[in-house]
């Protein structure tokens, strides 16, 4: 349901957990033992999150910029960094380390220390930082108005 969310999260740098297999009462488990925040578009698993006290967040967003802004907000993050390579793989969540290569367009390229994945600073990245802009300024709008 936010597996494209959770990638951009990753991103960004967060810790991000994502599981499509496990069943509600085991999120829940899980979010309880690890002290993270439970993200979820279903309000069921909502409800039960909050009746076992996990810090829970419902998305209701339809655009990634929506749930994004969404997410970080009611977090209290007032702004992201944008944006270098961030410090998470998007795939695995592992760590990113600098592989001290270049690619054929002298591109960093950094690896991912627990799947092996690549990553550089490509075309998409403009696309990314396009996003996490507009995320930024409607981060920046909502504390003028507070």
């Amino acid at each position: 349901m936010l597996g494209s969310t959770a990638r951009k999260l990753r991103i960004l740098g967060f810790d991000t957990d994502y599981d499509v297999k496990s069943s509600d009462e085991a999120l829940v488990r899980q979010a309880l033992s690890s002290g993270r925040t439970l993200l979820t578009g279903d309000v069921e698993l909502f409800f039960r999150a909050k009746s076992a006290r996990v810090k829970t967040i419902l998305v209701k967003g339809r655009s990634e910029e929506d749930r994004l802004y969404e997410i970080l907000s009611k977090s209290g993050i007032t702004q992201i960094r944008v944006f270098q390579l961030a410090s998470r793989c998007s795939a695995c969540n592992g760590e990113l380390e600098d592989t001290g290569t270049k690619n054929s367009h002298s591109m960093e390229i950094y690896s991912c220390a627990s799947c092996g994945k690549k990553y550089w600073q490509g075309s998409h990245w403009k696309k990314m930082a396009a996003l996490f802009e507009l995320v930024n300024s409607k981060l920046s709008r909502s504390r003028e108005l507070d």
